[in-house]
Order: C-alpha cells, then sequence, then structure tokens
C-alpha cells in the first residue's frame, strides 16, 4: 500500500506562494546589493553579506518552487515486511519493520511503535494534511498489526493464519 500525502492542489499552490516569495526576496536582495556596492558612498560588510544572503534566500525558494532543486515525496507506505513513510517534505524517511515492533499505541494524533529493543517510534498523525487519510492510514496500521499478533493499544491480538 503506497499513500501520496501531499495533495497535488495544495502542492501547487505552496509551489506558487514559494515562487512568488522566492521573486520578492530576489528582487529585494538585488535591490540591496546594488543599493550597497554602487550607491552608498561607504562599503558596509555586515550590510552586503545580509542582502547577499536574503538574495540567495529567494534564489533556494525560487528552485525549489520551479522543481530545479528537488524536496522530498511525503508518502506513507506498508507492506507485509515494513512500514516507509515521511511525513513532510523536508522530513527523513523512517521505516519500522514488523518483526521489530512488539505493540503499537494507536490514538487520534499519533502512532507509536513500541521496539522490541525498547525503542519506541513516534508517527505523527498531525502532519497529514487530510482527514481521510489519517484514518485510512491508522486503520491500515491496526489491522496489519492484528494480522501479525502483535499489541495494539494495550490489547494482545491472536496472530491471523492464510490459509490458502
Amino acid at each position: 500500500m503506497y499513500v501520496n500525502l501531499f495533495p497535488q492542489k495544495q502542492l501547487m499552490q505552496t509551489r506558487r506562494y514559494m515562487l512568488m516569495f522566492g521573486l520578492f526576496l530576489i528582487a529585494g536582495g538585488a535591490y540591496a546589493l546594488f543599493r550597497e556596492f554602487f550607491l552608498q558612498d561607504a562599503f558596509r560588510l555586515g550590510w552586503a553579506i545580509s542582502n547577499a544572503l536574503v538574495f540567495s534566500a529567494g534564489v533556494t525558494f525560487w528552485l525549489i518552487a520551479d522543481k530545479s532543486l528537488a524536496t522530498k515525496e511525503a508518502y506513507f507506505s506498508m507492506n507485509p515486511e515494513r512500514i516507509k513513510y515521511r511525513l513532510t517534505l523536508f522530513a527523513r524517511e523512517q521505516a519500522v519493520h514488523w518483526k521489530e515492533v512488539d505493540a503499537v499505541d494507536i490514538s487520534v494524533h499519533s502512532v507509536v511503535f513500541n521496539l522490541t529493543s525498547g525503542k519506541s517510534v513516534t508517527m505523527r498523525l498531525g502532519n497529514i494534511q487530510q482527514p481521510e487519510i489519517i484514518l485510512h492510514v491508522s486503520r491500515s496500521i491496526h489491522l496489519a498489526a492484528m494480522e501479525k499478533g502483535i499489541m495494539v493499544n494495550g490489547v494482545q491480538t491472536v496472530q491471523q493464519s492464510s490459509v490458502a
């Protein structure tokens, strides 16, 4: 199961805002650099550096919005061996293997995987934008954990045997 967590319509709107903001920063930074180098009598190094930072931030926003500088895709992927997800565009990918999971605590806001090593991995569902996708992801994890005989919210489930 693979679910793209960032809706395309919202992604296009975010890119448009980033493009406009980047253009604003590029224009402001370029004017400020031009003013610092050519119109001011005394050169101020601190101002020039800060103007260059504003200009470079604008270029970065522009490149991200133009898809020239790649950002990662937000997604959720689950198969019989593992769960992999990235809930925001700039977050790193998380992977949880089912064989390492001792218990799962599912709430409205998060899914906590308690591992056999004593550590826990928290998947924050609040980072997902659409309520129906949150429900789909949490139910899918719940059903998969029940199939594997993993304790869910403190209730021990019986492992399902698959007969073909």
